[in-house]
């Protein structure tokens, strides 16, 4: 076991969705031998966590799910982080240390509100450190939960100059002790990142969705022609609109520019198919092709 993972015996997942029923099974699949607590509003999902082993306890009382926690994995959408941190604060008996991370999409927003609430409340404490495995899937429930959705994925983790290293790799060690890959970034290098490698993805899939199913004659629409190219281009769009809203919202400082940047490279490729650039064409593909075959 990972050094400083052995500290770790009570973890609690606020939200076992995907991603946080996802990590309970890793843990258990990797040997881990404390108690995986989950906590979140809806019975259902939770009963649904307890017959898949991917909690021991399953709770929806505040208190109860977090008091006893080492480690508390936050996954909610990234609007309400901050908020359930200052909400964990309030249930921690005793000032007892507590390592809080969470799986959120955006950072810089939610780094900085958190960071200024515990500096502010001076919960020396309390330990947030943000990250952000980038593994998933357009399914978001606990029943899509699954083991292996970590391994060898990149696992960034987003500390602040307040972070303590002791705290750093505690969650560095979370990531890796479930399969993940870690990285360090700042919350900002990762957002304006991130903005590319996967938020104006996201954008574009959606926006392909709604274009094609706007196209049709009398008699056929577009989408109903659509097969294997479609489905793997637009997979992503079907994705929680809930989580997805807040994304774009927290993190249009960077993702504005490049739907910009994006507009602008549909407008040069228009006019090159307008102008029957052949060569041009075929070099714009032929360096499109290059680049997507180095992505593994």
């Amino acid at each position: 076991m990972i050094e400083k993972f052995q500290q770790i015996k009570n973890i609690t997942i606020l939200g076992v969705g995907l991603i946080g029923g996802s990590l309970g099974l890793a843990l258990k699949a990797n040997g881990f031998k404390g108690q995986i607590t989950g906590l979140g509003r809806r019975i259902e999902t939770l009963n649904i966590a307890l017959e898949r082993n991917v909690v021991d306890f399953a709770t929806t009382d505040f208190k109860l799910g977090v008091e006893t926690a080492d480690l508390l994995i936050i996954g909610t959408p990234v609007s309400l982080i901050p908020q359930m941190v200052k909400r964990i604060s309030e249930q921690i008996p005793n000032k007892k240390p507590l390592f809080i991370t969470d799986a959120g999409s955006v950072k810089t927003q939610v780094v900085r509100e958190i960071d200024n609430f515990l500096n502010i409340q001076n919960y020396t404490h309390i330990h947030f450190v943000g990250s952000h495995p980038m593994a998933g899937s357009e399914r978001t429930s606990v029943a899509a939960a699954r083991a292996n959705l970590f391994n060898s994925a990149k696992c960034i983790v987003t500390p602040s100059m307040h972070t303590s290293s002791i705290a750093i790799q505690v969650v560095r060690d979370l990531w890796e002790f479930v399969g993940g890959d870690t990285i360090v970034l700042s919350p900002t290098d990762h957002d304006y990142l991130v903005a590319g490698a996967s938020h104006l993805p996201h954008l574009i899939a959606s926006v392909l969705t709604q274009t094609t199913q706007s196209v049709q004659t009398e008699s056929l629409r577009a989408i109903e022609l659509a097969a294997t190219g479609f489905r793997d281009t637009t997979r992503i769009a079907a994705g929680s609109p809930e989580i997805w809203r807040d994304i774009f919202l927290q993190n249009a400082e960077f993702l504005i520019p490049m739907v910009k940047s994006t507009i602008q490279t549909l407008e040069q490729l228009k006019i090159l198919i307008k102008n029957k650039d052949s060569a041009k064409i075929e070099e714009f593909l032929a360096q499109a092709k290059k680049i997507r075959d180095t992505v593994k």
